[in-house]
């Protein structure tokens, strides 16, 4: 007895094999994905009660949500008037200040530079000394 077996056959074989093998893979993924969809249904039924509490509230948290970014825009509004309040007032001390120093300290020290120079021709050593 002769038995001669096509390259085709062989091939036939192989994939109804390989067909087989990937159906049971396919059957058991649906399974699993059956027990996940159970395990997920069963943890919405249990927690119904809080999910639809959760839901009713979600119009009320987003009102709130409105409200308190209307009242940080008008803060901001406010903060930003401040800020430039303070920019102001800072532009007016430096201001100051350097009218301070031109018309006060710079001829204090040419006051002070004139003391200086009559104290060093009048002037002996002395203990004390004021410059």
């Amino acid at each position: 007895m002769n038995a001669t077996i096509t390259v085709g056959e062989l091939l036939v074989v192989l994939m109804s094999i390989l067909g087989v093998g990937v159906l049971a893979y396919l059957v058991i993924l649906l399974m699993k994905v059956n027990e996940t969809l159970k395990n997920i249904q069963g943890l919405v039924n249990r927690n119904e009660k809080y999910l639809d509490e959760t839901l009713e509230r979600i119009p009320r948290v987003l009102e709130n949500v409105e409200g308190i970014t209307d009242n940080v825009n008008k803060s901001m509004v406010h903060v930003q008037t401040t800020i430039e309040n303070v920019s102001d007032v800072s532009d007016y001390v430096t201001d100051m200040v350097e009218g301070i120093n031109e018309e006060v300290v710079e001829p204090l020290k040419e006051v002070f530079k004139i003391l200086l120079m009559i104290k060093s021709i009048f002037g002996g050593p002395k203990k004390k000394r004021w410059f």
